[in-house]
C-alpha cells in the first residue's frame, strides 16, 4: 500500500491512533456471522457493547468469540488493540471501555463496498491498529443558551463521544427549570428536564459522562454581561439581596445565598444521575465584595468558606469538583504575565490556594498561544504551578489549534489530570471543526495533532453525517455543522 493511500485511510480517524500500520491484501467484509475475536482482562459488557455497536454502524450480527485474557501490553482503561486481515478481525482490550473505542475507530475506517448502487455492506482493510489515550480525563464544555436546542446539543455529545471525549461538562445559563427554586430560570425559556435526563442517559450509551456546572462565585446573571440580562432579577427584583448590587456575582455574606445555592447544585447533581465531578465555577468574579457587608468582610474567609463548603457538600457525596483557575492568581505578579489570571491585587485573594483541599480539581483556561511565530514556545506556567501545589490539573484551550496542541503536549508531558476544551457560544459552524478535531487529538494523542485540513474538515463532516443518521433526523436546519449556509444579513440579496 502506497504512501498515498495510507494517507486517505490515516485522516479519515480522528484521533489518529498511536501506531497504525495498513497492508495490502484481501479485504475484511463486515456481514452477519463475520467472525470477530474480542480478548479483554475484563469481559463483563464486552460482548453487549460489540454487538450493540455492530447493529448500530452497519445493521450486522457477527459471530462473536470473547477470551478473557491478561490484554498484554494495554495498561490503560481505554487502549485497545485491533488485528484485521481478509478472515479475522481481532480485538484486544481491557475492558468494554476499550472495545467501544476500538469499534469507534472501525466505524470510521470501514467503507461501503464499491459498484453498487445502494448501500450492500461495508469493508475493512488490514491493518494493525494499537492504540491508547494520552489524558485519563478528556472533557468538552458545551453552554446550554435560551437560543440553544437541545437537538443541538445532542449532535455535539454524540460527534464528541465519537472522537473519544469521555467527559463533557454542561453549563445552563438560565434555562434549568429548577423545582426547589423555578424563579432560577427564565420563564419563557425553560428546557425539558426529561430531556436532560435522556442526554445523560444517552451520554452514558455512548462512553461519555455529563457533568453539571454552576456557577457559584461570578456569573451569577446566568447570562452573558456584554447582553445586559439577568436570568433571575430582570423578573425577580425581590431576590437582588442574594447578589452583589451590579448582579455580576453572588452575595457571600448572606446566609440565604448559601442555603438556595445547596438546593439548587444538588438538584442539577441528581437530575445528571450523581456523576463523579462537578463544575462550580468561580471564574471571572472582580466585581465580588461590593455591596455593605461583603466589603467589610475577610473576603479570603468568605471565598474558602465558601467553596470548601460546597466542596465537602460533594466530597460527602463521593464526588470531586471541578473549578475555574482564573481568580486564585493576581494579575500583575511577573510569573504569569502574558497568560490568563483574573484575581485583582486588591482583593488579596492570591494567597487563597493554600487553604483549599487538595482534592479540587483546577480547570486551567488559555486562550492564546505565541504573540509571534519567532516567540519561544509557552511554558503554561500557571497549570505547572497548580499541579507543583499538588492540585489535580485540566488545562483548558478554546478555539486556538496552536494552543491546543501545545497543551495537550504540555499536559501529557507533566502528566496532568486531562483537557476540558472550551466552546462557549461558538460551536457551530468552522468553529467547531478545530474542537473536534484538533482538540480530540490533543487530548488523545498530540503528537499527531494538526490543523484542521481540507482531508480532515471532510472526514469530520463524513462523521456528523453518521451522527445525523444516529439521531435519524433529516430537517434542513439540523443537519451539518451548522444550521444555516447563508447569513440571514447577507441574503436574500435586494433586486435594486
Amino acid at each position: 500500500m502506497d504512501s498515498r493511500e495510507v494517507n486517505i485511510l490515516t485522516d479519515r480517524m480522528i484521533p489518529v491512533p498511536k501506531e497504525c500500520r495498513f497492508s495490502d491484501g484481501k479485504e475484511y467484509l463486515l456481514e452477519d456471522k463475520c467472525p470477530v475475536t474480542l480478548q479483554a482482562a475484563e469481559t463483563d459488557g464486552v460482548p453487549e457493547t460489540a454487538e450493540t455497536l455492530c447493529r448500530a454502524f452497519w445493521n450486522i450480527r457477527p459471530a462473536l468469540t470473547v477470551k478473557q485474557t491478561t490484554a498484554s501490553g494495554l495498561k490503560k482503561k481505554e487502549a485497545y488493540r485491533i488485528r484485521i486481515s481478509g478472515r479475522k478481525l481481532e480485538i484486544a482490550a481491557k475492558g468494554a471501555a476499550g472495545i467501544r473505542n476500538a469499534f469507534l475507530t472501525l466505524r470510521q475506517l470501514a467503507e461501503v463496498r464499491r459498484g453498487t448502487e445502494k448501500t450492500e455492506g461495508y469493508f475493512l482493510v488490514p491493518c494493525e491498529i494499537r492504540d491508547e489515550p494520552a489524558l485519563e480525563f478528556r472533557g468538552i464544555h458545551l453552554c446550554i443558551f435560551p437560543e440553544t436546542p437541545l437537538w443541538d446539543i445532542e449532535k455535539m455529545l454524540r460527534i464528541a463521544a465519537y472522537h473519544k471525549f469521555n467527559y463533557a461538562v454542561i453549563e445552563t445559563w438560565g434555562v434549568f427549570p429548577f423545582a426547589s427554586h423555578p424563579e432560577f430560570c427564565w420563564a419563557d425559556k425553560k428546557v425539558s428536564r426529561n430531556e436532560i435526563k435522556r442526554l445523560v442517559k444517552l451520554g452514558k450509551e455512548l462512553g461519555i459522562t455529563l457533568i453539571p456546572q454552576f456557577n457559584l462565585l461570578g456569573h451569577a446573571s446566568g447570562s452573558r454581561s456584554m447582553t445586559g440580562k439577568h436570568a433571575i432579577l430582570d423578573a425577580n427584583p425581590a431576590l437582588q439581596a442574594l447578589f452583589e448590587p451590579d448582579g455580576w456575582t453572588w452575595c457571600l455574606s448572606n446566609p440565604h445565598t448559601r442555603r438556595i445555592q445547596t438546593d439548587l447544585v444538588l438538584e442539577l447533581y441528581e437530575l445528571f444521575d450523581c456523576p463523579p465531578f462537578f463544575h462550580i465555577g468561580c471564574d471571572e468574579a472582580e466585581n465580588i465584595a461590593t455591596c455593605r457587608d461583603c466589603r467589610k468582610a475577610d473576603l479570603k474567609e468568605l471565598v474558602r468558606d465558601h467553596i470548601v463548603y460546597f466542596r465537602d457538600l460533594f466530597r460527602q457525596r463521593g464526588a470531586r469538583v471541578i473549578m475555574w483557575h482564573d481568580m486564585l492568581l493576581e494579575r500583575g505578579d511577573e510569573r504569569w504575565k502574558g497568560y490568563i489570571v483574573c484575581g485583582l491585587p486588591q482583593l488579596k485573594l492570591g494567597t487563597l490556594y493554600k487553604e483549599l483541599p487538595k482534592d479540587i480539581i483546577i480547570a486551567d483556561w488559555q486562550y492564546g498561544y505565541k504573540a509571534k511565530q519567532e516567540d519561544p514556545e509557552p511554558e503554561w506556567p500557571t497549570a505547572k504551578f497548580f499541579k507543583k501545589e499538588k492540585f489535580d490539573v485540566l488545562v483548558c484551550p478554546w478555539t486556538n489549534e496552536d494552543g491546543m496542541r501545545s497543551l495537550g503536549t504540555m499536559a501529557q508531558k507533566e502528566n496532568l489530570f486531562g483537557m476540558l476544551e472550551t466552546t462557549w457560544h461558538i460551536f457551530h459552524d468552522f468553529h467547531f471543526l478545530a474542537v473536534t478535531v484538533t482538540a480530540a487529538n490533543a487530548a488523545w494523542n498530540p503528537e499527531k495533532a494538526t490543523y484542521v485540513t481540507a482531508a480532515t474538515r471532510l472526514a469530520a463532516t463524513q462523521h456528523m453525517r453518521q451522527v445525523v443518521w444516529d439521531m435519524g433526523i433529516v430537517e434542513y436546519e439540523k443537519t451539518g455543522w451548522s444550521q444555516y449556509q447563508v447569513d440571514p444579513g447577507h441574503h436574500p440579496h435586494p433586486l435594486h
